[in-house]
């Protein structure tokens, strides 16, 4: 295995991932060739994800390289916030060096960001048996239910956020449709990460190792990618958290985040919460896939799709107020 940086321009890398998009959307309504899931392994719940995080996560202590340029919140959630949701993890305010010198062109430059809104996240991405709930989802294969959603669109992941936001009985995050969709992000209900919120939860919050993938240096550890998964997705949980105890943040299935895409937004990134983008073409996803290589599921790798391409899956996240 060599996990090394492909010898591709970025333009050349660009227009592979496009071609065998293409091919997927066109086979979007075929069967998905997923693993089984383990014989012994529980069923999930519908509406929730059975795992709970090695205890071990909890002992780990603050990274040394954690350097908050400014004064943020540190009470604990106990202390300040609601009580975390089920099968979310809190991840509290702190400031973190976004991006990559090893990456392509878009992951530079390095740049400290401060997350100054603590949020909830999901242990896991959003699952078929949690979806189609909301939802019916074509060609879902047998034993598909606890593998990580890969129908969805970003049209659809915001309006399962308001769906399953109204049914928890909480304020809804956005308002008008598609291209025009706005968020509160100070709402309580369910939402899609900022693309900074996502890399400072993969990267470990507050507790970060400094990782090159979501909990390790090694991806096999932490990641189904194309060197270990047979191009196949897996069931959520599968695999090593990182120190948050959240799993699947590299490999397995891309996940869609809030923002616009935009090459060079690094380069003029607001350091505290920035959301992207005004406007765009395309939105970013994260994360990688089963079917890409190590490089492509490092934490800092990202990608984009339009915001009606239905082969991503996605994140909850909600706002700790």
């Amino acid at each position: 295995m060599n996990p090394g940086m492909p010898k591709l321009s970025r333009r050349q890398f660009l227009k592979r991932l496009g071609f065998t998009a293409a091919a997927g959307f066109l086979s979007a309504c075929a069967p998905e060739t997923l693993a089984p899931p383990p014989s012994t392994e529980t069923p999930l719940p519908l509406d929730t994800a059975s795992i709970s995080a090695p205890s071990s996560t909890a002992t780990l202590e603050p990274s040394a390289t954690f350097t908050p340029s400014k004064t943020l919140p540190t009470t604990t959630a106990t202390a300040a916030y609601t009580l975390v949701p089920e099968e979310m993890v809190l991840v509290e305010a702190g400031s973190f060096q976004m991006g990559s010198n090893e990456g392509y062109d878009d992951e530079r430059p390095v740049h400290t960001v401060n997350i100054t809104r603590p949020f909830y996240i999901g242990k896991c991405p959003v699952t078929y048996a949690q979806f189609t709930r909301f939802r019916n989802v074509k060609s879902v294969p047998e034993g598909g239910g606890n593998h990580p959603l890969a129908r969805a669109d970003w049209i659809d992941a915001t309006e399962y956020c308001n769906w399953l936001s109204k049914k928890d009985a909480l304020k809804s995050c956005y308002t008008n449709k598609g291209r025009t969709t706005r968020c509160d992000f100070t709402a309580s209900g369910y939402r899609l990460p900022t693309e900074a919120e996502w890399e400072y939860a993969a990267r470990g919050g507050r507790l970060s190792q400094g990782f090159t993938y979501a909990g390790s240096n090694d991806p096999d550890e932490v990641a189904w990618y194309s060197e270990n998964s047979k191009g196949q997705a897996h069931p959520v949980g599968s695999k090593k958290p990182n120190e948050l105890g959240l799993y699947d943040m590299s490999g397995n299935k891309f996940e869609l985040v809030w923002d616009w895409y935009g090459e060079d937004y690094y380069s003029k990134s607001p350091s505290d919460d920035p959301t992207g983008p005004r406007n765009g073409e395309q939105k970013v996803r994260r994360g990688g896939s089963s079917g890409e290589g190590a490089f492509t599921v490092r934490i800092a790798f990202r990608s984009f799709d339009g915001i009606n391409y239905p082969m991503n899956g996605f994140r909850l996240v909600r706002t700790a107020v």
